[in-house]
């Protein structure tokens, strides 16, 4: 399904629905623990959406690549995107979002999908 929306969205030139996409494709694959994969998909959102200037879609592609690299056991680069999660969530006002990003950094990611 994620793979026919990056199609779609591709040939109809909808960046933040392909970058949507990637960040769904990037959170099951890290829940399959393909971890290359779900970087791989995860940078291509972020790239996406930081040319757009799509701040609450950029946050939570932070987020997911935050919860990635602690699956990975890669805390400092956890920390680091969940870091860039907040402060964009903070600039959009979102406190729940903040909440959720805060929960997952202090308790481990035991919330990961939502």
């Amino acid at each position: 399904m994620y793979n026919q929306a990056v199609t779609f969205a591709d040939d109809n030139h909808y960046t933040q629905i392909k970058a949507r996409a990637l960040t769904g494709l990037a959170e099951l694959y890290r829940e399959q623990q393909e971890f290359e994969t779900a970087f791989s998909y995860n940078s291509k959102a972020i790239v996406l959406l930081d040319k757009i200037g799509a701040k609450c879609d950029l946050a939570e592609a932070y987020y997911q690549l935050g919860l990635t690299y602690q699956k990975m056991e890669e805390l400092e680069n956890s920390k680091e995107n969940f870091d860039k999660a907040i402060r964009l969530f903070r600039e959009i006002e979102a406190p729940k979002q903040i909440e959720k990003v805060r929960r997952a950094k202090e308790n481990g990611g035991s919330n990961q999908i939502e």
